[in-house]
């Protein structure tokens, strides 16, 4: 009697089901990974817009004088930090860089996709003090009303976007907003990523409460 051996494997047909199979989760699960990786990039900006705050808040609740001569109590404006424009790598920062965000108590270690400025209103009377610390580092006018902001261009597509927090000058009293927290806009960055759209939240939304995180332009959604 002869052995006969059965052999068994995938027919062609069945190899380009498979092939079919595989293209079709590649297609659905590359965009998706791709979009999760811009996100978890995205969050350092609300989580740095964070720490400034509290850093900021900080300050205005203490007696430290930030420059000669300053009123003391006061948030405090600061040109960009850091200086380079942002774009879809992250920036290393200078020492420069690294000076600028110590005078705010603020710590950041490596690098950052995102570049952050401050604005301020409201500010203290002349008997209080100087009303700026301009000249000194970054450092710019005293206020008791701030607007953070946070830019950067992490899909490189050449559109920047945009986060920001807002708190208005209070008044103490009655808890009314007492001078409204500035605009954000592309004039709070020395050196921008091109084409920010801040149409968004221009101006605090009704919506969004004092000191909280916002994404002010479409280009935000990944």
């Amino acid at each position: 009697m002869k052995n006969i051996r059965s052999s068994k494997g995938f027919t062609l047909v069945e190899l380009m089901i498979v092939v079919a199979i595989i293209g079709i989760l590649a297609a659905i699960a590359i965009p998706n990974f791709l979009r999760y990786q811009l996100r978890a990039k995205f969050a350092e900006l609300k989580t740095n817009v964070e720490a400034i705050y509290k850093s900021e808040e900080a300050l205005r609740q203490s007696e430290r004088v930030l420059c000669s001569g300053a009123a003391s109590g006061q948030f405090v404006a600061f040109a960009q930090i850091p200086a380079a424009q942002p774009n879809a790598s992250k920036s290393v920062w200078i020492n420069t860089d690294l000076v600028s965000a110590s005078m705010l108590d603020w710590v950041v270690q490596g690098g950052t996709y995102g570049a952050y400025a401050a604005l301020t209103l409201d500010p203290p009377p002349a008997t209080a003090g100087a009303a700026t610390c301009a000249g000194t580092g970054t450092l710019d006018a005293l206020g008791q009303a701030l607007t953070i902001g946070a830019s950067s261009d992490i899909d490189g597509d050449a559109v920047g976007s945009l986060v920001a927090s807002f708190t208005p000058s209070i008044v103490a009293s009655t808890g009314d907003v007492n001078v409204a927290a500035p605009a954000a806009d592309i004039a709070m960055f020395a050196a921008p990523p091109t084409g920010i759209d801040t149409t968004v939240c221009t101006l605090q939304p009704g919506t969004v409460g004092n000191g909280q995180v916002t994404n002010c332009s479409a280009d935000n959604v990944f």
